[in-house]
């Protein structure tokens, strides 16, 4: 999923953003998992946070 978002994103740039996108996915994702031991909805949640995250920062640095 941000794989393909950071593809999306990177449509008329310069940099393609879909491998780092990628890469904060799984990072988080394995330290819910294996790190904390949390369960399957706080991966969930943390996932979706993730998305709204990288908008909002996106939105900021870039409001037009």
């Amino acid at each position: 999923m941000f794989f393909r978002a950071g593809r999306f994103e990177s449509a008329n740039s310069a940099h393609d953003l879909s491998f780092l996108w990628a890469l904060m996915s799984v990072l988080l994702s394995a330290l819910l998992l294996f790190a904390l031991k949390a369960p399957w909805i706080v991966l969930l949640v943390s996932q979706v946070g993730l998305f709204f995250a990288i908008g909002l920062i996106r939105a900021l640095r870039d409001p037009s």
